[in-house]
Order: structure tokens, then sequence, then C-alpha cells
């Protein structure tokens, strides 16, 4: 069923595949809590996966560090982690296994999570706040989602623009008809 949501994110999928035809690629979709940036890569995943290209999806929140030694913003993310058992395999093509999970944070213990392989074409969309942060330059295209009502961190929005480094800003203020915003500094 095709819906103006679905539409708009046929013409992202379109965008992204024009600019990086083959290969595996990384898109971030970069959002605070209730932004909804987590459905928006669960949707962005579907209209991938409806077009024929393989979809994988990981969130954030699954490579988090303890509790403990959990800081604040991207301090939060078990980066070497996320590296060590996704990123660095994903890049790797092949029949090289990567995981899209790698902590429980509800149980604030480490998740057990299945080795995955992908074809040599397929996306990996990862979602999580702070994409921008020490996570800069890795990813193929980055989406910031943005909701006029959610509460963002001030110093983040300060510090790395998302609004002018991301590929595409959208706003889901009306999640149903998410529209993309046009960040022109000129």
């Amino acid at each position: 069923m095709s819906t103006p949501r679905v539409e708009f994110l046929r013409g992202l999928r379109d965008e992204i595949l024009n600019n990086y035809p083959r290969g595996r690629r990384i898109i971030g979709v970069d959002g605070f809590p209730g932004t909804g940036s987590h459905e928006v890569a669960d949707d962005l995943a579907a209209v991938f996966d409806d077009g024929g290209m393989p979809a994988f999806r990981a969130s954030m929140g699954d490579f988090l560090k303890p509790r403990a030694a959990r800081g604040r913003g991207d301090e939060a993310y078990d980066e070497t982690t996320f590296r060590r058992v996704l990123l660095d395999p994903w890049r790797l093509a092949g029949s090289t296994g990567f995981q899209t999970a790698a902590f429980d944070a509800a149980r604030d213990v480490p998740a057990l999570s299945e080795w995955k392989t992908a074809p040599a074409d397929a996306v990996l969309i990862v979602d999580g706040a702070y994409l921008l942060g020490s996570l800069k330059g890795i990813w193929h295209f980055l989406i910031y989602v943005d909701a006029q009502q959610a509460q963002a961190d001030e110093a983040y929005l300060a510090a790395e623009t998302p609004f002018f480094l991301a590929s595409a800003v959208i706003d889901t203020s009306t999640p149903e008809l998410p529209k993309r915003v046009l960040s022109d500094s000129c």
C-alpha cells in the first residue's frame, strides 16, 4: 500500500541509490527521542527491501556502554564494539559476518546476537542520536530527523550542526506526512 510517507521514503531511497549505486552502503538516521527516527529507519529499511535491495537494521541503543560507564551524548555508545562487530565487517563485504546488536540495555549486559552476512550490494541503516559526533564521516548518507516538539540537545546541535551537515533533514512533526527541510545558509 502506498501512502505519502512511503512515497516520501521511496524518494529518499532513490536518491541514495542514485548517489551510491553499488556496494555496501551505510545510512545513518540521527534523531533524538520523540522525533520518530527509529521508525523512519525501520520504514526506510522496508522500502529498500520492497525495492529488491537487502536492508539490515541496527540501533546505536544496542551498542551502549554499561550503565556504570555510560557517559552523555555519543559517549554513551561503545564505539569500539560497534566498529569491531558491525562496521568493520560490513565494510569488508563478501561473506564476513557481522552483528547488529551487542548490548541489552534493559538488562545492562552484553547481548547474545546472531552473526549475519549480506550480499555485496546491500544497505545498513543505523539509527540513534549523536551520529555526527565521534561517528561523523562513516556514513554514506546521513538523515537528520527533526520534530519541532521533540527535546534536542542544544549543545550537540550547535557543535555538530546537523541541519547543515546531514545529507537530508526531515521534519516528522506530522509522522504520516514527513517533509524535507532545506537548510540553505546562502
